[in-house]
C-alpha cells in the first residue's frame, strides 16, 4: 500500500555562496521560523543562489523532498516529506555580518543549525470517513540520527497493516474524538508506539 520514494536526506547543509546585496532589505529579512522548516525571502534568496533543492508543497516553498506515496484508492498520504534547513559558512557568512548593524534580526541567521526532519501524515476516506490515521513531525540536528530515525520510522510504517489500525481507530474514537487537535495526535502516535506526534528542535542557539 505504502513505498518509499528514492529521496534522502543530504549530509552537509550550509550554503557559502552570497546574494545580492540589494536582497537583504526589510522585506527579506522578516518572518524568520524559529522552530521549524518554512523559509524567510532572505533564505530563498540564499537557496536558490546556492543552487539548493525546493519544491512547493503545504502551500509554501522550502527544501523538501517526497518521503511514502500511497496505492490504496482509500488512504490518502496527504504529505510525507524529508525537510532541510541550511545554515550559512563562508562568504554567506560573512556577507551577513556585514549587514546585520542595519538588520540586527540576521543574528538569528548566523545562529542557525543544520536541521533534518521528518513530516508524515497520512489520511483515510470512505463513504462515512474522512479520518487522520497518524501525523507525525520530528527533527534533529544531527545527520546520523535523523537518519536512524528515518530508517526506523520506514521500517515501521511499511510493516504496519494500517486498515487493521484505521480500523482500531474507529473502534476507540470515544478515547481521542473529542481531544484537542495536537492532544489527539499525540494519543495516536502513542497508539501507533511513539512517545508523541510532535518533535521540534529550535532553530537557532
Amino acid at each position: 500500500m505504502l513505498f518509499i520514494v528514492d529521496n534522502n536526506f543530504n549530509y552537509d547543509l550550509s550554503v557559502d555562496k552570497p546574494i545580492e546585496d540589494k536582497s537583504i532589505n526589510e522585506v527579506n529579512v522578516r518572518y524568520f521560523d524559529n522552530d521549524g522548516f518554512e523559509l524567510s525571502k532572505l533564505e530563498l534568496e540564499y537557496y536558490k543562489v546556492n543552487k539548493v533543492h525546493l519544491e512547493d508543497c503545504l502551500n509554501h516553498v522550502g527544501c523538501q523532498k517526497q518521503w511514502f506515496k500511497c496505492e490504496d484508492s482509500k488512504f490518502k498520504v496527504d504529505h510525507s516529506l524529508l525537510l532541510q534547513r541550511y545554515n550559512f559558512t563562508e562568504q554567506a557568512e560573512e556577507q551577513l555580518i556585514r549587514h546585520k548593524k542595519q538588520f540586527p534580526e540576521l543574528n538569528k541567521y548566523l545562529r542557525l543549525k543544520p536541521k533534518w526532519g521528518l513530516d508524515f501524515a497520512l489520511e483515510y476516506y470512505d463513504h462515512k470517513h474522512a479520518l487522520e490515521v497518524l501525523h507525525i513531525e520530528l527533527d534533529y540536528n544531527n545527520y546520523f540520527l535523523a537518519l536512524e530515525i528515518k530508517e526506523k520510522l520506514e521500517r515501521r510504517i511499511l510493516y504496519t497493516d494500517w486498515v487493521n489500525f484505521t480500523e482500531s481507530l474507529k473502534n476507540k474514537k470515544d478515547q481521542w474524538y473529542g481531544l484537542p487537535g495536537m492532544e489527539q495526535n499525540d494519543w495516536k502516535a502513542r497508539y501507533w508506539g511513539l512517545q508523541k506526534a510532535e518533535f521540534t528542535q529550535k532553530a537557532f542557539q
